[in-house]
């Protein structure tokens, strides 16, 4: 799976969706990469764009009304943007898998959890129906699934949300993706089977070499399991660093206000929070779209929208914020 430079190098992506009403600026204008074996996460408030970004990666915006408005998708090198949907279809849910969101709805309720997961296997892999029953058994006990010989031949209907949760994680990493988009991959699951996925993770990206694309709220996930993270508000990154970077010395007020919001030490200690919340889309303010909850704002912070650009002692270390960008 080692691949010469960026696995995938989303640049310059913009995502809009074109109602009767107005245009929804969902991804505007982002850049991102990944390399192979890493895991970048991409945390902000839900509302920000993450998962639209992840869409967009694997070419799932429904079109119309969402239009690609500019911007490139590499993944190997290949623009997955111009490629036909008969070749997306071999790449997506093989070399390019996702952990959606919502376990309740992706799954096809009237095909029992076996069906499904043998369909992606002999849909992308030389397997026979029972070399393909048995791989999805083993993968099924990798999740953590428990009596996977029973669930294998249930009904979603008959699964709890944790159990459905696990079979989507079971169906993305079946044909060992190159990269893995996991969006809020352990929602529905309880604290110990959550670290128990999120290892298993782990372990596959150390062992496979493959990048994982981490979608999460949760900045204790971010810090135990990223090596990159990307801070997203209202459709752009106002942030990109290292994990320790954005722990020990965020830039962006924003990142600084996810941070002091984490609960403290003291047990007494009241939580902070970032007053207001994240606009709409279709009607975001001039200028900076954080300045109306910014503690820091200036002047032409209504006026200009800041690029990302370094801010600190570190290239990797990037922030659009007037607070490190000179107004030219």
């Amino acid at each position: 799976m080692n691949y010469p430079g960026p696995l995938l190098d989303i640049q310059d992506l913009s995502t809009f969706f074109h109602t009767e009403e107005n245009i929804v600026r969902s991804v505007r204008n982002v850049n991102l990469t990944l390399y192979p074996g890493e895991t970048v996460a991409l945390v902000g408030e839900s509302g920000c764009g993450k998962s639209v970004t992840a869409l967009s990666a694997m070419r799932l915006v429904p079109i119309p009304p969402g239009k690609f408005e500019n911007g490139r998708i590499l993944f190997k090198g290949e623009d997955l943007l111009q490629v036909s949907e008969p070749e997306m279809q071999k790449i997506r849910g093989n070399e390019i898998a996702m952990i959606f969101q919502e376990p309740m709805t992706s799954l096809n309720p009237i095909f029992t959890i076996g069906d499904q997961i043998t369909e992606a296997i002999c849909l992308h892999q030389d397997k026979s129906p029972e070399e393909a029953k048995i791989l999805a058994l083993e993968v099924l006990k990798k999740v953590a699934m428990p009596s996977p010989e029973q669930r294998i031949h249930q009904y979603p209907h008959e699964l709890s949300g944790g159990m459905k949760q696990r079979v989507m994680i079971a169906m993305s990493i079946v044909c060992g993706p190159s990269l893995l988009i996991a969006d809020e991959p352990t929602t529905a699951l309880d604290v110990t089977i959550q670290a128990q996925i999120l290892d298993l993770l782990d372990e596959l990206r150390k062992e496979n070499q493959m990048s994982i694309l981490l979608i999460t709220h949760n900045l204790g996930i971010v810090a135990q399991y990223a090596d990159r993270v990307a801070v997203m508000y209202s459709g752009k990154i106002v942030e990109h660093a290292s994990v320790e970077k954005i722990f020990a010395s965020p830039s962006h007020p924003y990142t600084k206000g996810l941070l002091n919001s984490l609960p403290k030490d003291k047990m007494n200690e009241e939580l902070e929070t970032i007053q207001g919340s994240v606009p709409h889309p279709a009607f975001l303010p001039k200028g900076c779209a954080f300045h109306p909850r910014c503690p820091d704002k200036m002047d032409v912070c209504a006026r200009e929208i800041p690029e990302l650009k370094n801010s600190g002692d570190s290239e990797e270390h990037r922030t659009a914020c007037w607070l490190y960008n000179e107004e030219s």
